[in-house]
């Protein structure tokens, strides 16, 4: 469990503006990553009444998995790069709904990288309202970070 310093969550993802979902970094470590998201009424996909469909915690579970990428390059002083969500299997929620006021921490563990850049991640999604920390969804993430992002937007043979 290291942090080099505190970075912010547009340090470590190549996302911008509103569509950073996550809130703050935890911890990052050489197999793992944990961040938090804190569900309020004016959060992205938020309905104002139910909160956010659980649905989106696959879209958390991937800004999680491109934090774990983030980290050491904001670490090395260069931006993010995009990584490309892949897939998710096994994705499991115990609610329809991650509820307004839910601390939610996302944690991703390293199952597989290989030397194509893809990499497969377990993913928890951690429930606190003041009763303690609850499972409330799991599943697998599976991502591509591409050296060159263009080419594949392209369509380029890599």
């Amino acid at each position: 469990m290291t942090l080099a310093r505190k970075l912010t969550m547009d340090k470590v993802l190549p996302h911008r503006g509103g569509m950073i979902l996550l809130d703050e970094l935890l911890e990052h470590g050489p197999e793992h990553v944990s961040c938090v998201v804190t569900i309020r009424a004016d959060t992205l996909f938020c309905d104002g009444v139910n909160g956010v469909p659980a649905w989106v915690g696959i879209e958390y579970m991937a800004q999680t998995a491109s934090v774990y990428a983030g980290v050491p390059e904001a670490n090395a002083g260069i931006p993010a790069s995009i990584c490309l969500l892949l897939g998710a299997r096994r994705f499991r929620a115990e609610e329809p709904f991650f509820a307004i006021g839910a601390r939610l921490r996302v944690f991703a563990e390293l199952l597989l990288h290989d030397d194509n850049d893809l990499a497969a991640f377990g993913c928890v999604i951690y429930c606190d309202q003041g009763r303690g920390e609850r499972v409330v969804a799991r599943g697998d993430i599976k991502a591509y970070r591409p050296k060159d992002p263009a080419a594949v937007v392209r369509g380029d043979r890599i």
